[in-house]
């Protein structure tokens, strides 16, 4: 039987999440390993965010060198080997620059801001059925009502947009306002999204014509 070396008080953190199960004290695989001994598969992976199981002996090793060199974190105004070389190794597959943060959410901000600075136009355009995160520009972004209506108003110049609808998103998508679309195909709160096929390359383009008349 494995137990705990601390007692757990779930009343010392804040009710965002309704913490479901019995106290964990390990993982292996895809595995979650509870005081008792019991184990469960994790089907939740992390919210299919960090799907990355446990006790991973790549994970474990890159962790322990870490530990052997005393950079567990170092702020971003320094230099690190291993942060410069997994910024090469993306943009080998990827291409431009990488930037590095701590969430989905906020790799949405970001991209919000490279939009808006880039192009000098302040529209964000989504989709019904996303979730692109909690955080301010994302969650305007996001279209889970129960989620926006505690905080609104929320940024402005946010459009949600049915998904599949072509023209909604001609009249949504234009190069005078906008400066990004944001879609999540595969959701981590939903189904895969779908729609027909010749969606998506219309939201794609850099600026979508006007229905013929």
């Amino acid at each position: 039987m494995m137990t705990s070396t601390a007692s757990a008080d779930v009343s010392a953190l804040l009710g965002v999440y309704a913490r479901v199960g019995p106290l964990f004290v390990a993982g292996e695989g895809c595995e979650l390993i509870a005081e008792d001994g019991t184990r469960y598969l994790d089907f939740v992976a992390g919210i299919a965010v960090s799907a990355l199981g446990y006790n991973s002996p790549v994970i474990r090793d890159a962790v322990l060198r870490a530990l052997d060199s005393g950079l567990i974190h170092v702020s971003n105004l320094y230099r690190t080997e291993p942060g410069e070389r997994l910024a090469a190794e993306l943009t080998k597959s990827f291409g431009g620059h990488a930037f590095f943060c701590n969430s989905g959410a906020e790799a949405n901000e970001g991209a919000f801001k490279f939009a808006r600075k880039w192009s000098k136009q302040t529209d964000i355009v989504a989709f019904t059925g996303s979730f692109h995160g909690r955080l301010f520009a994302s969650l305007a972004a996001t279209d889970r009502p129960d989620y926006r209506r505690p905080f609104e108003p929320l940024l402005a110049d946010v459009h949600i947009i049915p998904l599949g609808d072509v023209a909604a998103a001609r009249q949504a998508i234009t190069k005078e306002r906008t400066a990004a679309s944001s879609s999540s195909r595969c959701r981590e709160k939903a189904a895969c999204a779908r729609s027909p096929t010749s969606f998506w390359p219309s939201c794609g383009s850099t600026a979508m014509k006007p229905e013929p008349h």
